[in-house]
């Protein structure tokens, strides 16, 4: 029995929030307010940026599906919310309600911090939790705690705020027993015809499934070969797209934006699907979004038309966190040789105008998809070469947000900037694909791996890293309105690199300068994969061959943005403090501008230290202690900046520089890797965090090295400090609260 205090007052209506880094927190929050009014809730949906359009004194319920992005991060569209909330005093919340979603990854050590904070402050501001908090692992897959989370809150949400009755109390999403029926049907064909599907090949009438579909799913496949349902939108493939409106023109392309490029093919992916013959049943199918977004065509509006962008450059639809710079490439150099595991190039970009920034901040590259990608899907969705470049509108209540700027811009550029092509998909989307097959074995494939009794089929799916293109080329009867395809794909996201140059350098406020590996690897079973801004600046710099420094490569400007770090990842402000760097691989490249900034702090001591008729007062008097902690695998291939670290070892900038090589053996003094560095200097790093107070600052790979260095970390504070373990590790928490303790990591 519900308490009565419980049940009265009730809210006339429910407010989702959601933050977002990657698109995830928000189709699960959109899915969560669908579903809410679907049960007869009145519902609001926001990201937490809009948080000035609510009334927060008045709101008395809330549900937040916040995400967490690098090492406790809060995303970019929640930095305003974020500000406002420390702001508030009191406890102006005491009449709201709550329920907190959190998304993260258990690779990094402060997995859904963002969801913790929130609930930590909403109790500060007096608000009262009605529903457990879930915390989602993106690490072994999210949908194990946000199904049965979602399913849970309805009952708890009916307590909460009024709605129709009974309306709460509806099941999950599954197949029904006419649903089960049918896949029995289909598993029953399979086995008899595992390649061909009969129903597809015996009728001269070829089954279309769009047509045998009704909201729910699926009708009897007997009313299936007699019945057009017309609950799902035509596809809008080329002859629809030409229809969308009168007048509409093709943009004028600069010839060097047309230069012939081959779509891709994508591949087909193989996954052994025999376990699906035990399973007449399938359960637990995820709930597939509402089609809101409506493609219309603007070029007959000559104040809203646009062109198309040019190399360079990126539609105006691009919303980034801080203003859009168009960069030229003023250098490029590759640091790695052709024998080396991972081929690594340092760039240079450069600005007309000033830019502020720290070392330590990174910024953005908003790259585009590649263009054979983007040619091959907009191919396989049946669009025509003439229509690539006409100007679209995307409208519709409830879009995705990255969508809603999008006034005017062709559907090349919509492929190119605002969908990702390569994220490998949730169970939804293959649920939607499976909604839009039209031949029936490859739509039982779809509904299995979508279903409970398909997941090891579509974790192994999962695992080859499919890309939009490539589930098309696998199950080429999937027949996509593009409309859908845009609306369900997940938002194109930057590329963060962290920023290796300084400002007080020579003309360091108009250069930034990055490290990075180019993204190309092979799966075990063959099939190539990339990233998608590495290679794409890879190609557009000429690949240039190791040891060649090549100035001004390309006339090309790139889109970036600074990205301030939140963390205060950056040098302390008195230069006295000691400061340690653990950095191997491209983790470094933060510490290479660290080091350029000490450098020129000590260049200008210098000069100041000189002047005058007294005592010299002796240079290092003035700076604390730097201590780098490097990783490569061999030092003739991948010891990255060696000249440029040996020279500020040289110079007294760097007074430790300590050397793991993994590959090699016997180096003189080395370890194989930097938590074994950590383990040998035990004694000396005591004495400069005891005595000195000094600085921890950790960059790279969260997965293995930032939790390997975190345990020496532990270890020392306990053998040569002195700690028991577990107050090694309090006080290590406590340092990263102080921000002592720095990591910038990435998964």
């Amino acid at each position: 029995m519900v308490p009565e205090k419980d049940l009265i007052p009730q809210a006339d209506h429910l407010t989702v929030f959601f933050a977002s880094q990657t698109g995830n927190a928000e189709s699960i929050s959109r899915n969560l307010h669908e579903q809410a009014m679907e049960r007869g809730f009145k519902s609001a949906h926001y990201m937490l940026n809009d948080h000035a359009k609510v009334d927060w004194e008045k709101e008395k319920c809330l549900v937040f599906v916040v995400s967490t992005t690098g090492d406790g991060d809060p995303p970019d569209n929640s930095t305003k919310f974020w500000r406002h909330l420390r702001k508030l005093k009191g406890v102006g919340l005491t009449k709201a309600k709550y329920a907190i979603l959190g998304l993260g990854d258990t690779n990094y050590d402060n997995f859904c911090q963002t969801a913790k904070r929130l609930d930590t402050r909403l109790q500060e501001l007096g608000a009262t939790s009605f529903y457990p908090r879930g915390l989602a692992d993106d690490a072994t897959g999210l949908e194990e705690t946000v199904d049965p989370w979602i399913k849970n809150l309805w009952p708890a949400l009916a307590h909460q705020v009024i709605c129709a009755p009974m309306i709460h109390d509806l099941p999950q999403p599954h197949l029904s027993a006419e649903e089960e029926k049918v896949v029995k049907e289909l598993i029953h064909q399979h086995d008899l015809e595992p390649h061909v599907s009969p129903a597809v090949s015996a009728s001269p009438k070829k089954v279309n499934a769009t047509d045998s579909m009704v909201k729910g799913g699926f009708v009897p496949l007997a009313a299936a070969t007699t019945t057009t349902a017309t609950t799902r939108p035509p596809a809008l493939g080329s002859s629809s797209i030409s229809n969308l409106s009168k007048g509409m023109e093709t943009l004028a392309v600069k010839e060097k934006e047309v230069i012939p490029v081959v779509p891709a093919t994508g591949y087909k992916v193989e996954v052994d699907f025999s376990s699906m013959a035990n399973h007449a049943n399938l359960t637990a199918l995820p709930r597939v979004p509402n089609a809101n977004l409506k493609i219309t065509d603007v070029t007959a509006d000559n104040t809203t038309a646009t062109k198309s962008a040019t190399a360079g450059s990126i539609p105006s639809f691009i919303q980034t966190p801080t203003p859009l710079l168009s960069a030229k490439i003023n250098n490029v150099q590759c640091l790695t040789p052709e024998d080396a595991l991972k081929r690594t190039l340092s760039v240079e970009f450069g600005f007309e105008d000033d830019v502020d920034y720290a070392p330590g901040d990174a910024f953005g590259i908003w790259a585009p998809n590649d263009e054979a990608t983007v040619l091959g899907v907009l191919a396989a969705l049946g669009v025509k070469e003439e229509e690539y470049q006409k100007q679209v509108k995307l409208e519709g209540e409830g879009i995705p947000s990255h969508l809603q700027p999008v006034q005017s811009a062709t559907l090349l550029d919509i492929f190119r900037y605002s969908v990702d092509l390569t994220t490998t998909p949730k169970k939804a989307n293959i649920r939607l694909y499976g909604d839009h097959a039209t031949d029936l074995v490859e739509k039982q494939k779809l509904m299995f791996m979508a279903s409970k009794q398909g997941a090891e089929v579509f974790n192994a799916f999962r695992a080859q890293g499919p890309s939009f293109l490539d589930i098309l080329k696998t199950f080429p009867s999937i027949k996509l309105p593009v409309s859908r395809v845009i609306e369900t794909l997940p938002p194109m996201q930057p590329r963060y690199y962290s920023i290796t140059s300084s400002p007080m350098a020579k003309n360091g406020h108009r250069r930034w300068a990055c490290a990075f590996n180019v993204v190309e690897y092979e799966l075990p079973e063959g099939v190539k994969r990339r990233g998608v801004c590495t290679p794409w600046l890879d190609e557009l710099v000429g690949k240039v061959p190791f040891g060649a420094s090549v100035a001004n490569p390309t006339k090309t400007r790139v889109p970036m943005f600074l990205k301030p770090n939140e963390t205060r990842f950056n040098l302390p402000t008195d230069t006295l403090k000691p400061v340690i760097m653990i950095g191997p691989g491209t983790g470094v490249a933060p510490f290479m501008g660290f080091l350029e900034h000490r450098s020129e702090q000590r260049r200008i001591k210098k000069r100041l230290v000189n002047i005058g008729t007294g005592p010299r007062q002796h240079l290092d008097d003035h700076f604390g202690d730097m201590w780098l902690f490097f990783g490569c695998r061999h030092r003739e291939r991948d010891w990255l900046f060696r000249k440029e670290m040996e020279t500020y070892k040289q110079e007294g900038v760097l007074t430790e520089l300590q050397l793991a090589v993994s590959r090699e053996e016997n180096v003189p003094n080395s370890g194989k890797y930097v938590q074994d560095l950590i383990k040998k200097e035990g004694a000396r790093l005591w004495k400069l965090l005891d005595k000195k107070q000094a600085l921890i600052y950790v960059c790279g790979d969260a997965k293995g090295m930032a939790k390997s260095v975190h345990d020496e970390l532990v270890n020392v504070l306990v053998e040569h400090g002195g700690f028991e373990k577990m107050a090694a590790m309090m006080e290590l928490n406590k340092w990263a609260q102080e921000k002592r303790y720095l990591r910038d990591l990435w998964a």
